[in-house]
């Protein structure tokens, strides 16, 4: 009998603790997802996210303020605002390129800038390059 005993009180003992060992890692992981929670919230993202609260403070107000006549006058600008369309280098006007020719631009900054390719670059210098006068040419 003196061991049917023991051994009831062993595996009492034995169940008391480990749920007490559960218990206190519940308690752990409640405590760890509180503060991952509450960081959340008082993060930027999770304070835009709570919209159903208004900033407490005057100085929040003022900012929640300015924030609302910031966002009417970009749309405002985005209802007035033009679409912006980039246009290829194949439709650059050709004067531009005849100026920088006139100006003394290499090939390279007529291909670069122009759009065109070298023989068409070699052209524009040609027709509206400077024209070089060689030294012997000019002293003769």
């Amino acid at each position: 009998m003196m061991i049917d005993t023991s051994y009831s009180l062993y595996a009492l003992l034995f169940a008391n603790s480990t749920l007490l060992a559960a218990a206190a890692l519940a308690v752990l992981r409640f405590q760890r997802m509180s503060r991952e929670s509450r960081a959340f919230w008082e993060s930027p993202t999770g304070a835009a996210i709570q919209t159903e609260n208004p900033p407490q403070t005057d100085q929040g107000k003022l900012l929640a303020h300015e924030i609302a006549v910031l966002q009417k006058t970009v749309a405002k600008l985005c209802q007035r605002q033009q679409p912006y369309v980039e246009t290829p280098p194949s439709q650059v006007p050709l004067e531009h390129a005849v100026r920088m020719a006139r100006h003394g631009a290499s090939v390279e900054d007529l291909t670069r800038s122009c759009g065109l390719n070298i023989g068409e670059a070699r052209l524009m210098q040609t027709l509206h390059g400077r024209r070089r006068v060689s030294i012997a040419a000019s002293s003769t």
